[in-house]
């Protein structure tokens, strides 16, 4: 095994047993195979970026705790069982985000691996391969990013500039329900009262 760069065509048995790379044309494929590997690596950077955006988007989303409370006196068993029903969803969806991650995962120790024969010819390849795959998709995945970021913004400058609104409608309500509870009240008093007749 060497382990400084070294230029030959005779790699022996490569990455796995029985691979033997012997010839110039064996080379030459092997380099062709690990750049389209580097290029499908770059190019599943952003399958994993829109799988985590799908499997967050489907996800719901939480209440706050004093309602959790409230709500758990109301669980049964009937509706235990229809909320797992349709929980299944996310799960299936995760389990395939973390299998696509696993391949991308093996997919880069196989790279490293292959770099780490320290053969020219097997490293230029892969730096052009990276290098193209990087090219055609890094675009598609900075537009993707740039995209989340301001859908983030926006929901930042939405939070900052709806709490007078949000103020308002909680003020309202407030007022509602003390409008109701007096009404409310004084036709208890009404009906209650007794009557001189």
């Amino acid at each position: 095994m060497h382990m400084t760069y070294w230029f030959g065509i005779d790699l022996g048995d490569f990455l796995f047993s029985g691979y033997n790379v012997t010839t110039i044309w064996g080379l030459l494929a092997t380099c062709l195979g690990l750049a389209a590997l580097a290029v499908l690596y770059e190019a599943m950077k952003i399958s994993q970026f829109r799988l985590q955006q799908f499997t967050i988007k489907s996800v719901p989303r939480t209440t706050s705790s004093s309602e959790n409370l409230s709500l758990l006196s109301k669980v049964t068993s009937r509706t235990f069982r229809i909320s797992s029903y349709t929980r299944c969803s996310p799960c299936f969806k995760w389990v395939f985000e973390v299998l696509h991650w696993s391949l991308h995962t093996t997919f880069a120790y196989i790279l490293m691996m292959a770099v780490m024969t320290y053969n020219i010819y097997i490293t230029i390849a892969l730096v052009i391969g990276g290098s193209l795959g990087y090219w055609v998709f890094s675009p598609a995945l900075i537009q993707l990013k740039m995209q989340q970021f301001q859908h983030k913004q926006a929901i930042v400058e939405c939070n900052k500039n709806c709490e007078a609104v949000l103020e308002n409608q909680r003020r309202r309500l407030s007022t509602v329900s003390i409008v109701a509870e007096q009404l409310v009240t004084e036709i208890n008093i009404e009906v209650h009262a007794p009557r001189d007749t």
